[in-house]
């Protein structure tokens, strides 16, 4: 097969590289895109004017600001609140649906409590009666492209499927095709501290980032993504990322048949007497991640944000004595800046991949 050359591959490459930048800044202008991208200004406005024409940005004069080199303000361009993805987060007690926006701007967020652990057929079904709900009230000319399901487990990414989620009780589900099937949407798993990852790594504001360890904390345990030069860590099977499962010592017996793992000794608890032992146990798992990765940046999400604050001399302390001096002076350990909305800015980041990639698919799929 011809790897494609034409002007029309071209092109397609063109429009992703600018949709991409302006999602990812958020507002940017027609002179930053012309230096970032390489391209000329003639080409970067006629990109610009495809993707105005396609409902996919806004492109404004600045009437206040200063000018960029000589002559009038350049034009800012920006991503437009309507199109729209929608991100799924099912845990043990609850199932979260988030309305989130091009650029990454969280519209709506409905979390809706479970009487029990929801099974993957329960899930959907809520799941799908909120997408509904929330279709039902989008403004005209709003639309949701696609959703992405951040999962306690590990998903199989090339099919979506959740070959485990043990707090779930999930085996081998094949949730994408089933809340596709619910939604007529496209729907794009992955777990949920690598899709945390991305939204940190993408949209945090964190300096070096692109050597990162995101670890996240929620009811149904501990998981970890690993942004290694930039890209994430997935494994060959996009399993990657389990620290939950990091021999931490004590004696509880883990689900996954081990004892002593980091998710069965730190866990959610308003007890500030058993803070400083969790950070501790955190700290050993922190100290592994570091030697292995040598990352610039640890970002702690879910009720692990309260760490970095709360119980800073534990951690640090436990860390230091579990990492090697070289790697772990450059550290720094933070909390989540994108807070509650983590997870769900890293799942639509999911839904939004194939539009990204291919704006000009998504113009003749929303003209045809």
């Amino acid at each position: 097969m011809r790897i494609g050359t034409s002007s029309d591959d071209v092109r397609r490459r063109n429009l992703s590289a600018v949709l991409t930048l302006v999602h990812r800044h958020r507002a940017v202008t027609r002179a930053e895109l012309t230096r970032r991208t390489g391209l000329s200004r003639s080409t970067v406005k006629d990109l610009v004017a495809e993707l105005v024409d396609a409902g996919l940005v806004e492109e404004s004069t600045p009437t206040g600001g200063s000018a960029v080199g000589v002559g009038r303000p350049s034009a800012v361009v920006r991503t437009c609140r309507r199109v729209l993805a929608v991100s799924v987060n099912p845990e043990i007690d609850a199932i979260t649906v988030a309305l989130v926006a091009l650029g990454g701007a969280v519209l709506e967020v409905r979390r809706i409590p479970t009487p029990a652990i929801p099974s993957a057929a329960d899930m959907v079904r809520v799941a799908a009666a909120t997408v509904g709900a929330l279709r039902g009230s989008l403004p005209p000319g709003s639309a949701v492209s696609a959703i992405g399901l951040a999962v306690p487990g590990l998903v199989h990414a090339p099919g979506s499927t959740v070959q485990l989620a043990p707090h779930l009780g999930w085996h081998d589900e094949k949730v994408g095709d089933m809340l596709r099937a619910a939604t007529e949407l496209p729907v794009f798993a992955a777990n949920d501290a690598n899709v945390g990852a991305v939204a940190e790594h993408l949209f945090g504001g964190h300096p070096h980032a692109d050597h990162m360890v995101y670890v996240n904390g929620g009811a149904s345990g501990i998981g970890a993504g690993f942004v290694v030069a930039g890209e994430l860590l997935e494994g060959a099977d996009g399993y990657a990322g389990e620290l939950g499962h990091t021999y931490v010592g004590g004696t509880k017996v883990c689900h996954c048949g081990a004892i002593g793992c980091l998710e069965t000794e730190v866990i959610q608890s308003d007890s500030h007497t058993s803070l400083d032992e969790q950070a501790r146990r955190l700290g050993i798992a922190l100290g592994g991640a570091i030697n292995v990765m040598n990352p610039r940046l640890i970002v702690l999400g879910g009720f692990l944000r309260a760490f970095p604050e709360r119980a800073a001399d534990a951690l640090h302390a436990a860390v230091a004595r579990h990492s090697m001096a070289g790697p772990r002076a450059a550290v720094r350990i933070v909390a989540a800046s994108l807070g509650s909305e983590t997870l769900m800015i890293g799942a639509a980041e999911l839904a939004f991949g194939p539009l990204l990639a291919d704006p000009a698919g998504y113009r003749q799929a929303a003209t045809g």
